[in-house]
């Protein structure tokens, strides 16, 4: 007899981890920046992107580029769980208004 292929996992919504971030800056402003997301470990996402901005020497927000040495810290200010389709949805609105305001396309994939 042919055995079933365990279907549990595959029955159960895709969910990803959504990360909204902060930035501080030596003057006193401070500013969210768009959100990151990742299926298992969003941590891990976050820590890669403020080392690659930290080597670049700089952070792009909207139209405005920061020197990194400006930039006080980074803060994690929530993390959420949300369906991965309910997260495409808020992620495509996100990049739309983005776009919109000449940011970066650098939400990822």
């Amino acid at each position: 007899m042919a055995s079933q292929p365990d279907t549990t996992e595959e029955n159960e919504p895709k969910v990803l981890l959504i990360a909204q971030l902060r930035a501080f800056l030596v003057s006193g402003e401070s500013f969210d920046l768009l959100p990151i997301k990742h299926e298992q470990d969003v941590k891990s996402e976050v820590q890669s992107l403020v080392e690659s901005w930290t080597e670049s020497g700089f952070l792009v927000h909207g139209r405005f580029i920061y020197p990194w040495h400006q930039v006080k810290h980074v803060e994690v200010t929530h993390v959420e769980e949300m369906p991965s389709q309910l997260a495409q949805q808020r992620f495509a609105a996100i990049k739309e208004l983005a776009e919109g305001e000449g940011w970066r396309d650098w939400i990822t994939e």
